[in-house]
């Protein structure tokens, strides 16, 4: 088996998914500064790539020896001090310098880069006029069909492309309306929403805050909120990419966490 170095992987992430633009709040790029420059650093061979990094997700980085993870979500998001209250991350981030494993985390850039897989997967079940992006980071998209579809046959679609599990719609949704544009912008993207000053439209996201369905309702927003899990697509997309480029050079492992909940 061949290996590629370090440098190589980072840079064709970056090169798909610039930091230049990301907001000052995130936290993309390399988490552990530890292990960072060590010379078991300098090749990868083995990539682990999760939406994000749990006990099961490192045991299965250790298990394939790998010493790189890919993740959505940054690992180390808040000041290290206050991460290391979590006394689960705190065993996670102590195991990963012991065993020499980076992570590495690609959130608003993949988000706002043209290169992720979200358009090409709503393609895939929707007849797209034109998509524009929108939102104060462009992190979500306007999306305007070519006919007309019913509400109802919006959220068939989207569940079929992110999964039904989580999914919730506002109160006073016209499921017989005929729509021939919405908003999308996953995760909690709800923000988006509000920062667009939207009225009077459909809008789709990941999971929203009590004063966002607020927002929506009190503007006649019909929101339909899929759960945080349908940027799930991210591990497959990354994945595929990874394999597409480098080839038979690397072992790429997807790894699925799970919605981490039941509705009971």
């Amino acid at each position: 088996m061949s290996k590629i170095k370090t440098s190589d992987m980072v840079k064709y992430l970056n090169d798909l998914f610039p930091t230049e633009q990301i907001p000052e709040w995130d936290k993309v790029g390399f988490q552990i500064q530890e292990v960072y420059g060590l010379p078991s650093q300098d090749v990868v061979e083995n990539v682990v790539v999760c939406l994000d990094l749990t006990k099961e997700a490192l045991n299965k980085a250790i298990e394939i020896k790998s010493n790189f993870i890919i993740t959505k979500h940054p690992f180390i998001f808040n000041e290290l001090d206050q991460e290391m209250k979590n006394q689960a991350k705190k065993v996670i981030y102590q195991q990963l310098i012991e065993n020499e494993i980076q992570v590495y985390s690609i959130h608003t850039n993949y988000d706002t880069s043209k290169n992720n897989n979200l358009m090409e997967l709503l393609a895939s079940q929707f007849n797209i006029e034109e998509a524009t992006k929108i939102g104060s980071i462009k992190e979500g998209y306007k999306v305007k069909l070519l006919s007309e579809l019913t509400l109802k046959e919006v959220i068939q679609k989207m569940q079929f492309v992110f999964g039904k599990q989580s999914s919730l719609l506002s109160k006073n949704a016209n499921l017989d309306c005929l729509i021939k544009k919405f908003y999308i912008a996953p995760g909690a993207g709800a923000d988006c929403m509000i920062s667009e000053q939207l009225e009077n439209n459909v809008f789709v996201t990941g999971e929203a805050k009590w004063s966002e369905w607020l927002y929506a309702d009190q503007n006649e927003i019909t929101m339909l909120t899929l759960g945080h899990y349908m940027e799930n697509h991210f591990i497959d997309d990354i994945s595929g990419k990874i394999n597409k480029t480098f080839g038979d050079d690397i072992v790429v492992i997807p790894y699925d966490i799970k919605n981490t909940f039941n509705y009971i």
